[in-house]
């Protein structure tokens, strides 16, 4: 009895160790990955600005917001959660035989096309002007289980369709702009319908 409860007391503390481990793991691929992807977006962001600055030959001013679904490492077939990524650049790439007074200032949203924004002037009269930006997802998720018995064998297929749309009304130098999304490919969100899915079988 007595080594019994010992194994027992043993079973129960690699179990909890076990669960902080993972807990632990967990934390630690889900903020390497949000890290990894921030810099990816800085350095894409400087690239296409300093492309816009090189066609225009003058200053560009671009940013650009991001929302991805990050990993779910608990239960892979289920979404993960939202998390949003946003960079700026502003870059002057000129010869000096430009005479436009102004330069390109464009704004990306997800993967859609980036909108250009107008210049406008800024008030001197010592306002501040604010912008309010709103995003809502709508998210329509399914689960099914399908069970297959063959002579030796039992496979259980687990398919995941899901349909995530991001409404976004964004306010950008007092005009207000508005865009739908929808979750795609490697948890990014598009311009139009798009449906998520997964597969994976289970012996």
């Amino acid at each position: 009895m007595f080594d019994l409860g010992k194994r027992a007391q043993a079973a129960t503390e690699l179990a909890v160790l076990g669960s902080i481990i993972l807990i632990i793991f967990s934390f630690l691929i889900n903020y390497s990955e949000k890290l990894n992807r921030q810099q990816s977006y800085i350095q894409q962001t400087f690239r296409t600005a300093l492309r816009e600055a090189r066609n225009a030959n003058h200053n560009a001013s671009y940013t650009r917001v991001a929302f991805r679904r990050m990993p779910n490492v608990y239960t892979p077939m289920d979404l993960g959660q939202v998390q949003s990524f946003s960079s700026s650049a502003n870059v002057l790439w000129a010869d000096g035989l430009n005479e436009d007074e102004h330069g390109v200032s464009k704004y990306q949203l997800n993967e859609d096309v980036a909108i250009d924004i107008p210049y406008r002037e800024t008030p001197d009269d010592g306002t501040i002007e604010i912008g309010q930006n709103q995003f809502i997802n709508q998210v329509d998720s399914q689960v099914t289980f399908i069970k297959q018995e063959t002579p030796g064998s039992i496979v259980t297929n687990k398919s995941l369709t899901a349909q995530d749309y991001l409404d976004a009304t964004v306010d950008i130098s007092g005009t207000t702009y508005s865009f739908t999304h929808s979750l795609g490919d490697r948890g990014k969100y598009y311009p139009g319908d798009n449906v998520l899915m997964r597969a994976r079988n289970m012996q």
